[in-house]
């Protein structure tokens, strides 16, 4: 892990190069034990209005702040812009690859769940589907033999 240090000094832990802005959001706010409400109260200090869920969103990567918003968000946790545009670009080539992930975001933002528990839960759902088809198939083809042996 890379080390890289905020404008204050104070060293953050960089998984290479590939961090997401919605790890990133969520590791800064958890770092300094804040709420969401507590996030949307010092972005109105700071005269940016957004909401609760908004903040949610950004989190969960189902959307991301435009650059005004970044430009504020390195004010508010004195980290360079640079590293919130960089996790952006990650975050969009990320989705870009991967539109599976999305469908579990979406799952995360209405569970509150984080990622990893909705990504496990969600292929844990997915085996179980399965399983269930195959068995429906199983059934279905038991019918059909008892219905050809009657007829015969």
């Amino acid at each position: 892990m890379k080390k890289i240090k905020d404008k204050k000094g104070q060293e953050l832990e960089k998984k290479n190069e590939d961090i997401l802005i919605e790890e990133l959001l969520t590791n800064l706010r958890t770092k300094k034990n804040w709420t969401y409400l507590d996030v949307v109260d010092q972005l109105s200090k700071l005269g940016v209005m957004v909401e609760e869920k908004t903040i949610r969103k950004w989190e969960v990567g189902l959307e991301y702040p435009d650059l005004d918003i970044i430009y504020k968000l390195s004010e508010l946790y004195y980290i360079p812009a640079e590293n919130f545009i960089l996790a952006k670009s990650n975050s969009y080539s990320e989705q870009y690859n991967s539109i599976h992930k999305t469908f579990i975001k979406w799952f995360c933002y209405l569970t509150g769940l984080s990622f990893k528990v909705a990504y496990v839960i969600l292929y844990i759902a997915l085996f179980l589907t399965l399983i269930g088809s195959f068995m429906f198939f199983i059934n279905c083809c038991n019918d059909f033999i008892k219905v050809r042996q009657l007829s015969l």
